[in-house]
């Protein structure tokens, strides 16, 4: 039996022997139900690794991929391709035969605080596949509340303490000192959906996050007509995801001289955050022609702003979360969703059981994500269900029931 070690609690929640489940299926087949009634809907990937092979897939067709979802991704939306950045990620093969363990692993996990349902999803995914690919394995995950960010450092630092064969960690400030404390002690390093200011770790499974941003802001800018003014809601100022996709949402609209930025605000992905913020942006008075978020948190509550105003809600750019698309159904709203699934957590572990095997990893895995709009409302809205959902699902609709997050 796999053994969590959660702080000085073990903790298994329903939800994530639930995930379990459902995580063996997708593994097993790639037409598991995502809880999505569309084909042409993408189904969430979530093995980066044959958990009975250790195989992570080769760094070349890594880095081809990458760099072809800078045309394809757009094209599920009718965009043009998008030109990646001049230090777009170059994607190397990582020997990892000196980490090869044998026996039971001890893999630390410095994981986020599940205040609302998106870390909460990523936390219970994680897991969940531990306890369905790994059972021999322990998972050492870090505590988590609120002000992480002020404290992951010395979270980081107390899971090096244990001894782990590898530290999965998700950035969520400047982690440089502790992933090189890491290295320094022999142990490899997986980054799980962020980045750090070193080259001392050993792969990175995330979506590339300026990638996301480009695509909601380019359509925004065509729903647009290349002109007028944008505001633009971000996540927390200083987190890596966070900045990058505010960097390609401003290089874009930079890019396009008759759309003017008419604002921008750090909102935490909260929606009270993103609730105040844009209620201050509209006292302003200015005329509002869309508005660009990198998270469906934020976009809830500056919806809201709007309505309480008896306004009508201009184009969002968000991401796919059911509260998000319940407000685009019952308002009518043009929108963008450009997912992030939260159950890439389990991507990480896969990985890092890979290095334990001594496989070869990319330093990069690219998580393949959900694109669409208004027009496919339909296939992915859960009326269903409630706003924490995320989508698409790794669960079934029974198991969503059970969960409580869906009607019977």
């Amino acid at each position: 039996m796999m053994r969590v070690n959660h702080g000085s609690r073990a903790r298994i929640g329903a939800a994530a022997m639930l995930l379990c489940l459902l995580l063996t299926a997708c593994a097993a087949d790639d037409s598991a139900d995502t809880g999505d009634t569309s084909s042409d809907a993408p189904a969430e990937e979530v093995a980066a690794t044959d958990p009975e092979t250790g195989d992570s897939g080769d760094a070349a067709g890594a880095s081809s991929a990458l760099a072809q979802a800078y045309t394809d991704d757009p094209a599920m939306i009718g965009l043009d391709p998008i030109d990646p950045p001049a230090d777009l990620i170059e994607v190397q093969e990582v020997d990892t035969s000196e980490y090869a363990v044998d026996g039971p692993a001890r893999v630390a996990f410095a994981i986020q605080a599940p205040e609302f349902s998106w870390p909460a999803t990523y936390n219970d995914a994680v897991t969940a596949r531990a306890e369905q690919a790994y059972p021999e394995a322990e998972l050492i995950l870090s505590p988590t509340g609120l002000g992480e960010a002020d404290t992951q450092i010395g979270a980081i630092e107390d899971l090096l303490v244990q001894q782990p064969d590898v530290l999965i960690v998700t950035p969520l400030t400047d982690v440089r000192g502790p992933i090189e404390q890491a290295a320094a002690q022999g142990v490899p390093v997986v980054l799980c959906t962020g980045t750090a200011e070193t080259d001392a770790y050993t792969s990175r499974v995330d979506r590339d996050n300026y990638l996301n941003g480009a695509i909601g802001a380019e359509w925004i800018a065509r729903e647009m007509g290349y002109e007028g003014n944008v505001v633009l809601l971000s996540g927390p100022a200083g987190t890596p995801t966070a900045e990058a996709r505010l960097q390609a949402a401003t290089d874009v609209f930079e890019s396009y001289p008759d759309i003017t930025i008419l604002a921008q605000q750090a909102t935490n992905w909260d929606a009270a955050e993103g609730k105040t913020a844009m209620q201050a942006i509209l006292a302003q008075g200015e005329t509002i022609d869309a508005v660009w978020t990198d998270g469906a948190g934020q976009a809830t509550g500056a919806i809201e702003a709007w309505t309480d105003e008896g306004l009508t809600v201009p184009p969002f750019a968000a991401e796919p979360l059911n509260g998000f698309l319940r407000l685009a159904d019952e308002l009518g709203f043009p929108f963008v969703a450009v997912g992030y699934p939260p159950s890439q957590s389990a991507q990480c572990l896969d990985t890092a059981m890979a290095v334990l095997a001594g496989e070869p990893v990319p330093s990069f895995v690219n998580v393949e994500v959900p694109i669409f709009t208004a027009e496919e409302l339909a296939d992915w809205y859960r009326p269903d269900c409630g706003d924490d959902l995320w989508l698409p699902t790794p669960l079934s609709d029974e198991e969503l029931v059970e969960q409580g997050l869906c009607d019977a």
